[in-house]
């Protein structure tokens, strides 16, 4: 294999992981939980194309290419995963938008009621009267900001954070419930490798570039969600970009849903 047969292969790849897709959509929702559930959709996604790139190779993936049933059956199992996600996403962006707007509720009460009360000790000061009643303990001034605190934690909480064996999972299944990835490759395939080529040298050198320059870019991808953090850290910027990849992936997932249902329909 040459070597500008092998930079317009590396070229093919890096336009086939920055397109946005699931995979993308994925790692950019589990990366705003934590940056390891967001680098374990990454790896599983990146390890599920090179699966794909070994079923191609050894000529299994072609199933879906001469067998319209199998691939439209596939394409509406990866539909409902998709859709299942972005539900998921979905309920967890409103769980966000609702902690903020708890936060921030809980604030201007929190505001308020020490503006009355500063108010009412002013009153006393200027005209206690004859039978003003003394207060018993002044309230620190640092425990309304630590119950404001508390407030505002105990909604946070009821967003979980995901681990990295729950994304690598994740991301395994979004990729192989996909016909097109192997498609991609049965096309790929006989553009880059050379005549005699053995198993190992296509699976190798062909999947394996494909599917590191996948990981690589999702990688940045979650590391510059990670990046973001002081700015991701307000509930409602994440709780919005939640809600937008999780419509994405929930979008993606009632397309496939209904070309997968098309297809069988006309084989029918």
């Amino acid at each position: 294999m040459t070597f500008s047969s092998y930079t317009a292969l590396v070229g093919v790849a890096v336009i086939l992981a920055v397109t946005p897709g699931p995979d993308t959509m994925l790692s950019l929702r589990y990366a705003l939980s934590s940056r390891r559930a967001g680098l374990g959709a990454a790896t599983g996604s990146s390890l599920a194309a090179f699966a794909w790139a070994a079923l191609a190779a050894t000529g299994l993936a072609a199933l879906f290419d001469t067998s319209p049933m199998a691939y439209e059956i596939l394409s509406l199992v990866g539909g409902v995963y998709l859709v299942f996600l972005g539900v998921r996403a979905v309920i967890s962006a409103r769980h966000r938008l609702l902690a903020a707007a708890l936060s921030v509720s809980s604030a201007e009460q929190s505001k308020q009621q020490a503006q009355s009360r500063q108010k009412a000790q002013s009153r006393q000061k200027v005209a206690p009267g004859v039978g003003a009643e003394i207060p018993s303990s002044p309230a620190s001034p640092l425990a309304e900001p630590a119950a404001a605190e508390q407030e505002q934690a105990a909604p946070a909480q009821a967003v979980k954070t995901l681990r990295a064996r729950t994304g690598m999972l994740a991301g395994l299944a979004t990729c192989m419930t996909n016909p097109k990835v192997g498609l991609f490759f049965l096309a790929l395939f006989p553009q880059f490798t050379p005549q005699d080529a053995s198993l190992l040298f296509t699976v190798g050198v062909l999947g394996g570039t494909v599917a590191l320059t996948m990981y690589l870019y999702l990688i940045g991808v979650v590391l510059l969600v990670d990046g973001a953090n002081r700015w991701l850290s307000n509930p409602r910027v994440t709780g919005w970009i939640e809600l937008v990849s999780g419509a994405t992936l929930l979008l993606l997932g009632l397309y496939m849903l209904a070309t997968g249902g098309h297809g069988l329909l006309t084989l029918i």
